[in-house]
């Protein structure tokens, strides 16, 4: 049992270590959001990291409930409960610095996408009220109709593609914001498993109470009947003295009461 629960206990602590190394590592890729660095594959890095993180924090909390707390059952189990506290802490605040790290990229990303979209209705409107589109750069005659055609094909692809970058980097956003939710149950699970502890130390601290407050009476009657014995022995001996004075004042008067032999 010593060695099954070392071995899950070790495991949970890896999990941690792994939790808050992701989540550093998300903060430092969430900064580069908007920014030169800022990239499809960094993105795409960025939102497998933080669904891998959230599915540890995940498997981290469950192994704690299912596995961990039932071997730490019974008075017997006190260090066990206090190694799984301090794990418990531990995950309470990794998942903590990771949830910190998912807002950070839920507010970045939320700008951009708001950018995206800003600038694709800025051109599409452009093109709703018949203005002609710049031509692209490096255009040598602007007064070509074949010219002109080709910077509108051009600019309605790279709109395409603005506004399907948008949409990519929307459902990305709505699948972080869904990880930000399973880390907030997550947090109501540690919670209830925090107070779950607490019960069960006021439960144990109960029974330890009532097992000294039995003991304390115990001793009390023990007192008493020890008390009451000896009262018991002194009245006996009370008793046998006031029967042997009364056979030896009986013994003089029948001495003295029978005649004597001349």
């Amino acid at each position: 049992d010593d060695d099954a629960f070392n071995r899950l206990a070790s495991d949970i602590a890896r999990q941690v270590d792994s939790i808050k190394s992701n989540a550093n590592q998300i903060k430092s890729l969430a900064l580069s959001i908007g920014t030169e660095r800022d990239s499809s594959d960094r993105r795409q890095q960025l939102h497998s990291l933080t669904h891998t993180t959230r599915a540890l924090c995940q498997a981290a909390a469950d192994q704690l409930r299912d596995g961990l707390a039932p071997m730490c059952v019974g008075l017997a189990g006190g260090a066990r409960r206090a190694q799984k506290d301090r794990l418990l802490d531990k995950l309470a605040k990794a998942a903590g610095d990771f949830q910190e790290a998912q807002r950070l990229v839920q507010s970045r990303e939320r700008e951009q996408v708001g950018q995206q979209k800003r600038a694709a209705s800025g051109v599409e409107a452009a093109f709703n009220s018949d203005a002609q589109p710049p031509p692209p750069s490096g255009a040598e005659d602007n007064s070509n109709p074949f010219t002109l055609e080709n910077a509108q094909m051009q600019a309605t692809a790279d709109l395409q593609d603005d506004l399907q970058a948008a949409e990519e980097r929307e459902s990305q956003l709505r699948q972080l914001e869904q990880d930000i939710v399973g880390i907030n149950e997550m947090f109501k699970d540690l919670a209830q498993m925090v107070h779950e502890q607490g019960d069960m130390v006021d439960s144990i601290e109960d029974h330890v109470g009532q097992a000294v407050m039995q003991v304390d009476e115990g001793n009390k009657n023990l007192k008493q009947a020890v008390t009451y014995q000896k009262s018991a022995r002194r009245k006996k001996i009370i008793i046998a003295l006031v029967v042997i004075v009364a056979l030896a004042i009986l013994a003089v008067i029948i001495y003295f009461a029978v005649p004597k032999p001349n």
